[in-house]
């Protein structure tokens, strides 16, 4: 992951953070046709509440997979990472939808909750976290997936590290921080 840019909302004051995530396998290769990192955004209230639209950051993977003039929408999939964050803190699920080549995918993130924290090093630097649990299931589109992801979230940074492991818990996918561009 990277962050690419960060700016001020003019109505409101909050953040907007644009990042780019090249989504690799446990082995370390790139996922099958994805052939440029997915963007996507984060907005950060002025009190420190992150919100991720779920159901945009699927559409920014599935441009990276499908043709680049196909018709991709979103609608739903909002989840906020609240400022002050306890572990054993219960999150908001949320859920979303996305439509293309005249499929639909459904995508709902539950069991959303803190388990603890901890201080990872990654190439981008050394960052004290909390960690986020939360279920994930993929329904349609020719794709059933059901996953458990953990989170690692930095303070004033954002997302820092994001593995997803299949029904099993193996490990399926890992996100790491890489680099942040400061301008």
């Amino acid at each position: 992951m990277n962050i690419m840019d960060v700016s001020e909302s003019r109505s409101d004051s909050s953040l907007i953070v644009t990042y780019s995530s090249f989504i690799r396998t446990s082995d370390g290769k790139g996922l099958e046709n994805m052939d440029s990192p997915a963007v996507m955004t984060a907005y950060v209230s002025p009190e420190g509440d992150v919100t991720l639209d779920i159901a945009a950051s699927m559409v920014s993977v599935l441009r990276g997979v499908l043709w680049k003039n196909a018709r991709i929408t979103a609608e739903g999939g909002h989840t906020l990472l609240p400022a002050e964050l306890t572990v054993g803190d219960t999150l908001q699920s949320a859920a979303g939808k996305v439509r293309a080549l005249g499929m639909t995918l459904n995508v709902t993130v539950t069991d959303r909750k803190v388990l603890g924290t901890d201080t990872i090093c990654t190439p981008a630097g050394t960052f004290p976290c909390v960690i986020v649990s939360e279920h994930k299931v993929e329904k349609g589109m020719m794709r059933n997936r059901v996953t458990t992801a953990h989170t690692w979230y930095a303070r004033g940074i954002g997302m820092i590290r994001h593995d997803t492991y299949d029904k099993n818990m193996k490990l399926e996918t890992s996100e790491i921080l890489e680099k942040i561009i400061r301008k």
